[in-house]
């Protein structure tokens, strides 16, 4: 028999540090957070869900976890169940030995963000309902076919010569991957996440896609912003906007373009952009600092500092972390309270210290993996500001709160 009719479940998600189809895949910026986020906020706010545990052997995930989502429990996977060729069921029996509270437990993956709240809670009913365990499924509106030695293809379930209209054709259920719901006893018993009288719950034909690759990452994407209507962040990080004091830069890649232009004499010049000095103007409207960091140095970066009237302006950094640390502590701040646009390898390290750790949309992959905010805009073509009007307006709402 399934569970109580009151059933609350576990939520149990696992995440891998390694993937070989994207590195850092589970902090990716996905629709402007990070991919395993979407996941954590559908658990978070389901009825069904009484503890959201993220199994990961991670440390940078196990890290923005901690930041990002009080509440939520960080298990530490061992090596063992976090290899290529590990089952997720390995994970999922680890966790149980250490938790004998957990029952009956909702196996949510990352890679599903199109997951919804009430997904998980309708999935996780099911076992009120009398089933042993559930798995969600998305109707499939094509024409199935096998194939066979000797006859050769053979329709699946209909009869090409009165092939129905798509309206009026059922189509078929599979197994989109996103939610695993099981009693404890039933999987301790059969060793699978899938046991016993087992129930469905259909989701939204585009919760077909899971994203396992890069195509993926795309598609999944555009339905996000699709659905939400605009660049969606954490409501935590709109929460810490009304914290920041200082604001931080890098200027190759954040502020320019990365391009290398030279004037008629041979000089380097560089491309700004003129919406970003616009963000640097409603920060300082709003009381906050400004700072460029940068290991460049020229006097093009120079007279950019003095046009944006920052109030600091450090270049050939070598440490760009002691730089910062220096700024921060003389002004007495604590790093929630700083954040910082970073592009690049060497900004990985500041991305993982600030408030609110930004990338402009093409900055390299390392940089995204540490950033919270995946800005929808390049460098040198509005990052910056997009960042600035985040800020504003994230402690506009805050101030408005009653």
């Amino acid at each position: 028999m399934g569970a109580s009719l009151n059933t609350v479940a576990t939520a149990f998600i696992p995440v891998r540090a390694g993937s070989k189809g994207i590195a850092g895949k589970n902090l990716l910026p996905i629709a402007g957070r990070p991919l395993v986020d979407w996941v954590i906020g559908a658990a978070m706010g389901s009825d069904a869900i009484e503890r959201v545990v993220v199994s990961t052997d991670d440390p940078a995930l196990a890290d923005h976890v901690v930041r990002n989502w009080p509440g939520v429990m960080v298990f530490e996977r061992s090596a063992e169940t976090a290899t290529d060729t590990a089952s997720t069921e390995s994970a999922m029996s680890e966790y149980l030995r250490a938790d004998t509270s957990a029952d009956p437990i909702a196996l949510l993956q990352a890679t599903s963000p199109l997951t919804t709240s009430d997904d998980v809670t309708a999935t996780v009913g099911l076992l009120a309902q009398g089933f042993d365990s559930a798995i969600t499924v998305v109707r499939q509106l094509r024409f199935q076919w096998v194939h066979d030695a000797e006859l050769g293809a053979l329709p699946v379930g209909f009869d090409p010569a009165r092939r129905p209209r798509r309206q009026d054709h059922d189509g078929f259920l599979v197994e989109n991957g996103a939610i695993y719901v099981t009693s404890r006893a039933g999987f301790m018993d059969s060793g699978c996440r899938v046991n016993g009288r087992v129930g469905l719950h259909e989701m939204a034909e585009e919760t077909y896609f899971e994203l396992d690759e890069v195509s993926d990452a795309v598609v999944i994407d555009h339905l996000l912003r699709s659905r939400t209507g605009t660049l969606s962040t954490p409501p935590s990080l709109r929460d810490r906007t009304a914290g920041i004091r200082l604001v931080i830069s890098d200027v190759d890649g954040c502020l320019t373009d990365n391009g290398m232009y030279y004037g008629s004499s041979g000089e380097e010049t560089k491309r700004f952009s003129a919406r970003d000095g616009k963000g640097f103007e409603l920060l300082r409207n709003h009381g906050i600092m400004t700072m460029l960091l940068t290991s460049e140095i020229g006097p093009a970066i120079e007279r950019r500092a003095e046009k944006l009237q920052v109030d600091h302006l450090v270049m050939a950094s070598c440490d760009k972390v002691a730089d910062a640390d220096r700024v921060r502590r003389r002004h007495g701040l604590e790093w929630n309270q700083v954040a910082f646009l970073g592009d690049d390898i060497q900004d990985a390290e500041l991305l993982g210290l600030v408030g609110i750790s930004a990338c402009p949309t093409d900055a390299t992959s390392v940089a995204l993996s540490r950033a919270i905010y995946h800005c929808s805009n390049k460098g040198g073509h509005g990052a910056f500001r997009e960042l600035a009007d985040l800020i504003v307006a994230g402690r506009n709402d805050c101030s408005a709160r009653p």
